[in-house]
């Protein structure tokens, strides 16, 4: 999910961010290519993707650009160029913002628009979605009219620029007489079962059905991510949502989204892959708290911020799970068929203020990390729970 202020942090501790995911990314890649064996998260200095994999790589790594909007188009490309990295997701509107796309401008100007995709082009950066993060189907009629019109409007921009690909939430409807959101996660009382199936049959289905049907005449694929929040959270209603609406719906795996259910990632990717709708990736983890895991389980209230108390918190790649779940995690991509995009997401609290909380950079995450043995558990099923020590005492 696009944090709301992920410029908040220093530009120093964002390239740091990117550069030290990136290696880590490269590593899984390679390490599940069976080049050499590796056994932590490291990676020389000097490290550039296009060296540690072949000409023409199937698998791609890629950055969200919502980390770096107070950099300039070109700033941001020098950025991507510097680290090695391959293609770059592009925020289109709603939650992500629109630093780096006129979405309105590129639509209407044939040749601003062709300028626009020269510039990634010229410099070998594939721009792998336009992501757009809303809730088109909000109970304020108002705000869903707007965010389902950026919705449209990507989709029509994806198509132009042959892109394809479009990256959204599903979101969720309210309870037929509010206001807000009713994000329903319990069947305990009839209320509940009523809402919910309000919900599906009478908002969100027709709603998708009818964007399905837009995506398909202009040939983009749509991935939803699956979050907390919002009616697609997990793979089941994932997978009852393309049934219902059609298949140019399919999935955005940011796996820091399911994890906190408590999933198995390459079971998820297994069964999307059997659905053939794995359309995009974000390349994002969490950090397990396993204290506050074992005393109040994995759904969790606790302000972003207050890190030591809450049961997980958004993390670089490295400090949730280790080199075997993430080689893992890239053998089935590859198993599967994916050969898109892994694109990085900041939404770390382990790199200064730049995550949920200014506090986060000081004592505080001080504090969550040395309590962390917080390597989570692994969960690929031939390995069984990790052992040793956490992978950030591994790396001192």
């Amino acid at each position: 999910m696009p944090i709301k202020n992920p410029t908040s942090a220093s530009l120093e501790s964002r390239r740091a961010f990117l550069k030290g995911t990136a290696d880590k990314l490269a590593a899984a890649l390679l390490a599940a290519e069976g080049a050499r064996a590796a056994t932590a998260f490291a990676a020389p200095a000097s490290l550039e993707r296009r060296e540690v994999r072949s000409d023409s790589p199937k698998l791609k790594i890629g950055v969200f650009d919502t980390a770096f909007g107070d950099l300039s188009l070109d700033q941001l490309i020098e950025l991507i160029k510097e680290y090695g990295i391959e293609a770059v997701e592009i925020g289109s509107g709603n939650d992500p913002g629109n630093a780096h796309c006129d979405l309105d401008g590129l639509l209407a100007d044939e040749s601003k628009r062709r300028t626009y995709m020269q510039q990634f082009e010229k410099n070998n950066i594939m721009v792998s979605a336009f992501s757009c993060h809303g809730n088109p189907v909000h109970p304020d009629t108002a705000k869903a009219k707007r965010e389902d019109a950026v919705y449209r409007k990507t989709i029509d921009l994806a198509a132009k620029t042959g892109v394809n690909h479009m990256v959204c939430f599903s979101g969720c409807p309210g309870d037929g007489t509010g206001k807000h959101p009713n994000w329903v996660t319990t069947l305990e009382t009839d209320e509940f079962v009523d809402i919910l199936k309000w919900q599906w049959n009478s908002v969100l289905i027709p709603y998708w059905k009818d964007l399905n049907e837009y995506a398909r005449q202009r040939n983009v694929k749509v991935g939803i991510e699956m979050d907390g929040g919002v009616s697609v959270f997990n793979v089941a209603t994932l997978v009852k949502l393309r049934h219902a609406a059609g298949e140019n719906i399919g999935a955005n795996l940011d796996l820091s989204g399911v994890f906190q259910l408590g999933v198995d990632p390459v079971a998820v990717i297994k069964k999307l892959g059997q659905e053939g709708c794995l359309y995009h990736m974000h390349g994002k983890d969490i950090l397990l708290d396993a204290q506050n895991v074992a005393v109040n389980g994995l759904v969790d209230l606790t302000p972003y911020e207050d890190v030591p108390q809450r049961s997980w918190s958004y993390g670089d790649i490295g400090y949730g799970h280790d080199l075997g779940v993430w080689k893992a995690i890239v053998e089935e991509l590859k198993a599967v068929g994916y050969d898109h995009v892994i694109s990085i997401e900041h939404e770390s609290v382990y790199h200064g203020p730049g995550g949920r909380g200014q506090e986060c950079g000081g004592a505080r995450g001080d504090s969550a990390r040395s309590r962390a043995p917080l390597k989570a558990p692994s969960m690929h099923p031939r390995r069984g729970p990790s052992a040793g020590p956490a992978l950030r005492d591994r790396l001192r």
